[in-house]
């Protein structure tokens, strides 16, 4: 299949749509009685749902739609949904095993892999049109695919691939515009994982570097076009280890990420970037584990392990952070019980995954206006 930088061919659509609602998303079934914060089930269903992950949020550029992941519930394949945060509806744009999409925060378009007769396809779906179109063919020899990262201009797929024998991911490139793969970083003993683009305009690929086989280590790098790797301060010396929960600070060269904590650290979130010789400690008192940061890079979400599972909101400026709301998820050790949370592209939600009473479900908390601001 030829790859194509701007597809033209738009496939027909298999798309399933709930009728929205007068309403929106329903009514809130709770409100935070600290920040004031409704809180909302998104797009309710019998399977487990989650919200995939919250480091390079998967919604539109308005703050309209979001992509919600189903499981597969007895007879009930699982599935692929976009929905609508105004009018309530839900969307499905792929029915079967629920993939990992790419990572393309706030962008026009969602990027996912899908398996279509003996063929792996990328193909993208437009949040508000619906539009389902194919990108590239994702070549089996090259072994075993990640999720992957595309560029903000679209025109490169970073993803991690294990080779086809086994053993650690290397990270492949593909130019879109092009249709050329290479590989933009193998790196001996280390497992490459969780890529993300950048949105400063440099296409720089961030990377988690786990060293084998133990995790002893757990190395943040920049990786450039062309295969240049950079390391940002992560890590001893600098650091305990890192989580792998880490992100990019809006559209700077920076980045944001959580790491262990004991007796002798304030404070478990810091910020950094290339060339720095120390990172920046972000808040002081509380252990922080899944975190991300707002589209225009001025607030920082995080979950702690504190009674109910709260949500905390941050400013990078101020230093000051306060508690939105509480997940009140129940961890079982699979990813639908832990609660990546995002701020939409506005600010104006807040989307989590909790286990509540045994059900994994998407959740939404609709900030009071102006609290944020307030931070």
């Amino acid at each position: 299949m030829r790859c194509l930088y701007i597809p033209t061919a738009v496939i027909a659509l298999a798309v399933c749509a709930q009728a929205g609602r007068a309403d929106g998303p329903g009514k809130p079934i709770e409100v935070d009685g600290e920040s004031g914060a409704e809180i909302y089930i998104l797009g309710a269903d019998a399977r487990p749902a989650d919200n995939i992950y919250g480091e390079q949020p998967y919604g539109d550029a308005t703050g309209r739609r979001i992509a919600i992941r189903y499981y597969p519930l007895g007879d009930l394949a699982g599935g692929l949904n976009v929905f609508d945060l105004v009018d309530g509806s839900n969307h499905e744009i792929l029915s079967g095993n629920p993939p990992f999409p790419a990572f393309h925060a706030w962008g026009e378009w969602l990027y996912y892999a899908q398996t279509i007769g003996d063929k792996k396809l990328l193909r993208r779906t437009n949040y508000l049109t619906l539009e389902v179109e194919d990108v590239a063919e994702l070549p089996a020899d090259r072994g075993s695919y990640s999720y992957g990262t595309v560029s903000p201009d679209h025109r490169y797929y970073a993803v991690s691939v294990a080779p086809p024998g086994g053993g650690p991911s290397k990270v492949h490139l593909l130019d879109l515009k092009a249709n050329r793969w290479s590989v933009l970083l193998d790196k001996s003993g280390y497992h490459a994982k969780h890529e993300q683009f950048s949105r400063d305009g440099r296409n720089r690929v961030l990377i988690q570097l786990n060293q084998m086989p133990d995790v002893k280590v757990v190395l943040l790098s920049e990786l450039e076009i062309g295969g240049v790797e950079r390391p940002f301060p992560a890590d001893q010396p600098f650091t305990l280890r890192p989580t792998g929960h880490e992100a990019w600070i809006g559209d700077t060269s920076s980045i944001f990420f959580s790491t262990g904590a004991d007796a002798t650290t304030k404070g478990n979130i810091w910020s950094a970037k290339v060339g720095d010789a120390k990172p920046v400690l972000v808040h002081e008192g509380k252990r922080f584990g899944h975190v991300s940061v707002s589209r225009d890079g001025k607030h920082w979400i995080g979950d702690t392990g504190e009674k109910g599972v709260p949500l905390y909101l941050g400013s990078f400026a101020t230093g000051r952070a306060k508690r939105a709301c509480f997940s009140r998820t129940e961890y079982d050790g699979k990813q639908w019980s832990h609660a990546h949370p995002y701020l939409t592209a506005d600010n104006k939600w807040l989307v989590f995954g909790a286990r509540r009473d045994g059900h994994p479900q998407v959740y939404g908390a609709k900030l009071q206006e102006g609290w944020l601001e307030n931070l």
